[in-house]
C-alpha cells in the first residue's frame, strides 16, 4: 500500500523532531549534571570542556596522527577479514561437511572479545602493527563469512541446475550465477565488520602499542585529561558512522551498476 505524501512527510518530520529533542535533552544533561559533581578527576567533563578540546585549541595534531595509525591497522586487517570471510563463506556455503567442521570454530572465535585475544596476538606477532592487523582480521572475519555463506545458500538452485545442464563448469557457475548474488550479502557483513575493525584495532593498541588511538586514550586517562579523552571518543563515534556510511554508499553504487537479470 502506498503511503500518501503528506503522511510520509509527517512521519519524517516526527522522526527528525524526536531525534533533535532527545539530542537536545542529552546535551543539556551533559552540560548541567557534571557541573554539580565534585571529584578527583573521575567525574564526567562538562560538554563545553569537551567541545573546547574539539575546537581550534584542541590537540588535533595528536588526534589525527593517532587516527592515521589506527585506521591503517583497521583497513589492512579488514582487508584480510574480507578476503578470508568471502573465501570461507563460499566454501562453507557449498560444502555441508566443511560447514559442520569449520563453522563452530568460527562461532567460538566470534564469541571471544578482541581485548581478550589481543595478548595472544601480541605473543604470536610481536608488539608492532602485525598483531593489531591480525586481531582486526580475526574480529572482522565472522560477519562477512556468515553473510557470504547465507548468500551462497540462497542462490537460486534452478539457475545452477540450468547452467549445469548447459555444460557450465563449477568455476563458471560460481562466476556467472553465485558471485553476482553475493554482492548485497557481502556488503551487509562488511557494514558490521568495518566498525568492528576500528574497535579491534583500538583494543589491540590498549594492550601493546607505541602509537594509535588506544595509546592516546591511555595517556589522557592516566593524566586525568578527561575532556580530551571524551573528545577522542566523540571523534571515534563520528569516524565509525562515517565508515558505515561509506560502505552503504559503496553498496548503493555497486548495486546500481549490477546488470539486470
Amino acid at each position: 500500500m502506498t503511503v500518501p505524501p503528506a503522511r510520509a512527510r509527517a512521519g519524517t518530520a516526527a522522526r527528525w523532531g524526536g531525534l533533535v529533542l532527545v539530542t537536545a535533552v542529552l546535551l543539556a544533561a551533559w552540560q548541567l549534571v557534571p557541573s554539580g559533581v565534585q571529584g578527583d578527576g573521575s567525574s564526567v567533563p562538562r560538554l563545553d570542556a569537551t567541545l573546547k578540546a574539539l575546537g581550534p585549541s584542541g590537540e588535533w595534531g595528536e588526534y589525527l596522527k593517532a587516527l592515521r595509525v589506527t585506521l591503517g591497522e583497521a583497513f589492512l586487517g579488514l582487508l584480510i577479514g574480507l578476503v578470508a570471510g568471502v573465501v570461507l563463506g563460499v566454501l562453507l556455503g557449498e560444502s555441508k561437511i566443511l560447514r559442520q567442521g569449520v563453522y563452530p570454530y568460527a562461532v567460538a572465535l566470534q564469541a571471544l572479545p578482541p581485548i581478550a585475544l589481543a595478548p595472544i596476538f601480541v605473543i604470536w606477532f610481536g608488539f608492532g602493527m602485525a598483531s593489531k592487523i591480525g586481531l582486526v582480521g580475526a574480529a572482522t572475519l565472522f560477519p562477512i563469512l556468515v553473510s557470504t555463506m547465507a548468500g551462497v545458500a540462497e542462490t537460486d538452485r534452478n539457475r545452477i541446475e540450468m547452467a549445469t545442464a548447459f555444460g557450465a563448469s563449477r568455476a563458471q557457475i560460481r562466476m556467472k550465477v553465485v558471485f553476482p548474488g553475493l554482492v548485497a550479502p557481502i556488503f551487509s557483513g562488511l557494514e558490521i565488520s568495518v566498525v568492528l575493525s576500528f574497535l579491534a584495532a583500538i583494543a589491540g593498541e590498549l594492550i601493546s602499542a607505541n602509537a594509535g588511538v588506544g595509546v592516546i586514550l591511555q595517556v589522557y586517562q592516566r593524566d586525568f585529561r578527561l575532556a580530551e579523552e571524551f573528545a577522542v571518543l566523540l571523534i571515534l563515534v563520528a569516524v565509525g558512522l562515517a565508515l558505515a556510511s561509506l560502505v552503504r554508499l559503496a553498496r548503493h553504487l555497486v548495486m546500481e551498476r549490477m546488470p539486470d537479470e
